[in-house]
């Protein structure tokens, strides 16, 4: 199997398509930078002018207020890049690789590579593990990049709970560690976009073994985790007592709504059982025949 999966991956990694969707996402992380250093920028500025005129007078400079963990590209409640990246990452992940196997089988490159390999299933399970990085790369790499070049400016200035209004965070399950360790709650909120950027590219992928069609393939994913989010904010509104339920959403370092983890591992592991377990199947039903 590793064969055929340094092959996926050189194919996943190498695909035109693929950098042209990092560099989107690369690109939105750059537009919300500068929108946010702009920003900054701006409330130096007035912090100064507010220094010269108390003069010796003690004042409040309210540092925690403005910190890297707010002004980051997942932690931005504000700008409107934020929800632009996360609506357009179902889209992102899934152009660059998880059609592929609509044209591996119309082109013949299935049967070829099964020569190559001792079982069939090999060659599915190579090609998921491949599309799976490749999608969690397009969102991890923008986000990293992001608070990088914000980090560079802003100080990290350490949350404090006083001015928790500023970070949005009053309904997270993970406040917690937001207060405690706010390195590791970024690091987690970006491992998590990965994940989930990977197992939305994935869901393509195994849409393609029902579908024909490339475009379906690439916007079905889409459309279901949209559906998600016209549940939560309309349909299911009311009912939901403001439990977020939407990936859209809780990837975000803040929370719009009330982010429960259990809703968060759910939808993990339903993605993760259902794609793996479609892929199995459609392995083992190589391998019989």
């Amino acid at each position: 199997m590793l064969k055929i999966l340094k092959c996926e991956l050189k194919r996943a990694f190498s695909s035109k398509l693929f950098w042209v969707a990092l560099l989107i996402g690369i690109a939105i992380a750059a537009v919300s930078a500068g929108q946010n250093l702009s920003s900054y920028f701006e409330g130096l500025e007035m912090e100064a002018n507010r220094a010269e005129y108390m003069g010796d007078n003690p004042y409040n400079p309210m540092n925690p207020m403005t910190t890297v963990y707010n002004y980051w590209i997942g932690g931005d409640y504000e700008g409107p890049m934020t929800p632009l990246f996360y609506l357009l990452m179902p889209l992102l992940v899934c152009l660059p690789f998880s059609w592929s196997y609509l044209t591996d089988r119309k082109s013949g490159y299935i049967n070829q590579s099964m020569v190559h390999i001792r079982k069939k299933s090999d060659y599915f399970f190579a090609k998921y593990i491949a599309i799976f990085l490749s999608g969690g790369v397009i969102v991890a790499v923008p986000l990293i990049l992001n608070i990088l070049a914000i980090a560079c400016f802003i100080p990290a200035y350490h949350p404090d709970i006083f001015y928790e209004m500023y970070y949005f965070m009053s309904f997270h399950d993970m406040r917690w560690l937001f207060y405690t360790n706010p390195v590791v709650y970024e690091i987690y909120v970006i491992l998590q976009a990965f994940i989930f950027a990977g197992l939305f590219a994935v869901t393509g992928y195994v849409f393609s073994f029902f579908i024909r069609n490339r475009f379906a393939v690439i916007l079905l994913p889409f459309l279901c985790i949209f559906g998600a989010q016209y549940l939560q904010d309309v349909a299911l509104y009311s009912s939901l007592n403001n439990l977020c339920i939407s990936p859209l959403d809780f990837l975000r370092a803040y929370a719009p709504l009330h982010v429960d983890m259990m809703v968060v591992a759910l939808w993990a592991a339903a993605l993760l059982v259902l794609t793996l377990g479609a892929t199995w199947l459609r392995g083992k039903k190589a391998d019989i025949l």
